[in-house]
């Protein structure tokens, strides 16, 4: 009988500590470098997007930006993390501002706004 008690309190002991390892882990999201599945698999006109070469800059979306006046600024662009210098689908991130990022693609300057809360 005493054995049974014992054998009892310890799998509830051993439910009670699993349960609660269980409830701090967190869950996260690996997207192991495939496409984020929330952006648009076409563009505006309806032409295919294959995430390489084929966004027009009417398709990146500044979500924000993190402004430093030493020129250290970074800019939050579809979801992933640009600084002055760095390449994005064939355009050259010139400049990042407060407001505005500003890219070149085939001496052509384009803007980019920051996007505001809707």
């Amino acid at each position: 009988m005493i054995l049974r008690v014992l054998i009892l309190i310890s799998c509830i002991m051993l439910s009670v500590t699993t349960l609660l390892a269980n409830q701090n882990k967190n869950f996260v999201y690996d997207a192991k470098e495939k496409r984020d599945p929330f952006w648009p698999l076409v563009t505006s006109s309806g032409t295919i997007l294959s995430y390489d070469e084929d966004l027009n800059y009417e398709d990146l979306i500044v979500e924000g930006i993190v402004y430093d006046s030493a020129g250290n600024s970074l800019a939050i662009i579809n979801g992933k993390i640009f600084k002055t210098g760095s390449k994005i689908t064939g355009y050259l991130i010139s400049q990042i501002e407060e407001n505005r990022v500003i890219l070149i693609k085939d001496n052509k300057e384009f803007i980019l706004n920051l996007r505001k809360g809707r």
